[in-house]
């Protein structure tokens, strides 16, 4: 769609007005296809019609737009939930709250990202570079949640979590179930989910265990390796397991948790190139039949899309994270199990700079 005249002129603030928001939806969709890191000026410029030099002329840079998308979507998340905090009645108004951010999870996601993003990974741009009124709108977030479940909580006659922010919770519960544990929802179980979401919520959220990567609990002798961002997300992705999943397979987030506690834990851009992470990508021998297999390691979420995608859940897939390239290993206590061997790195995230796969 081509929205500037021919000499790329904009003539009256009400036209800019009109140019403004028609990039900026055209920055929205690119955004939402390709992620931050991936979207560039071309992109954009190409979605809006116009040129990259006249991008540049309205906009300052690719943080500048993300910033002001960020911002619309925002104002809309802020419209949308602002009724709950004056319902009349609190519990339902939590799982009003829930139902919301589950359905519009997806169109969202622009303005929660970069404040659930670790800054360490350095895949979004960071919530202060983004403006003050981005800032505003999600510290007003955060309080609005904090005032629908401290509402909820006084009528249930339950005391709050000293130091834990039920804003917090809610988000780390909803990215890890919508990005790593469940399919797209459909309408037919939203509520059923979001009701399930409220107890479990209520109930209370232990704090978060903080392990350093010095902590001799974690180093074993066993060479186990797992970047720190991989560890938190299957921490959380445990957890939400064993609220919503079914008895197998919580005893397969049973296995993984005791997996975790014998890891060494680094940073993302220090894991060695031959480790298997979450989303990498080798070669797998069979020494036992001589067969071969390519297996791409992923969140359960993923596991069905593809047929070389393996499960983090699946015992083989366990069993893959944090071996190197070399390692021979078992799945299994039996006498009789299949000897594995890791034979070939075609695709690490890390050694890739993909921090955030």
């Amino acid at each position: 769609m081509t929205i500037f005249s021919k000499e790329g002129k904009v003539h009256t603030p009400k036209r800019r007005q009109r140019v403004d928001a028609a990039i900026l939806d055209a920055a929205e969709q690119v955004f939402t296809q390709k992620g931050y890191q991936q979207t560039t000026m071309d992109a954009v410029a190409r979605e809006a019609g116009i040129s990259v030099g006249t991008l540049y002329n309205l906009f300052k840079s690719k943080e500048d737009i993300y910033g002001q998308v960020a911002q619309r979507v925002g104002e809309v998340v802020l419209r949308r939930l602002d009724p709950l905090a004056r319902a009349s009645d609190p519990e339902a108004a939590v799982l009003d709250l829930i139902r919301l951010r589950l359905h519009n999870y997806t169109n969202d996601r622009l303005f929660f990202q970069p404040f659930c993003f670790p800054a360490y990974l350095g895949v979004q741009p960071e919530p202060s570079r983004l403006g003050p009124e981005v800032n505003r709108l999600h510290e007003h977030y955060v309080d609005l949640v904090e005032r629908i479940f401290h509402r909820c909580l006084a009528k249930v006659g339950q005391p709050g979590t000293p130091d834990i922010k039920m804003a917090v919770c809610l988000e780390g519960m909803l990215n890890v179930f919508m990005g790593y544990w469940s399919e797209p929802l459909q309408s037919d179980n939203l509520a059923k989910v979001a009701r399930h979401m409220k107890t479990v919520l209520l109930r209370g959220v232990a704090p978060a265990i903080d392990i350093s990567e010095s902590d001799p609990e974690v180093a074993t002798s066993r060479a186990l390796y797992i970047s720190r961002y991989d560890l938190e997300r299957l921490t959380e992705l445990i957890e939400v397991v064993r609220d919503f999943g079914k008895k197998e397979n919580q005893k397969y987030a049973d296995n993984l948790d005791e997996v975790l506690k014998h890891a060494r834990v680094t940073s993302p851009r220090e894991v060695p190139p031959d480790v298997v992470t979450m989303n990498s990508k080798v070669r797998v021998v069979n020494r036992t039949t001589g067969s071969e297999h390519v297996y791409v390691l992923v969140f359960p979420r993923s596991a069905e899309s593809a047929p070389e995608n393996i499960s983090i859940l699946n015992p083989l897939g366990t069993a893959l994270l944090g071996r190197r390239l070399g390692d021979v290993f078992t799945v299994g206590g039996e006498e009789t199990a299949p000897v594995y061997e890791i034979t070939q790195m075609l695709y690490q995230p890390e050694a890739s700079g993909d921090y955030h796969l």
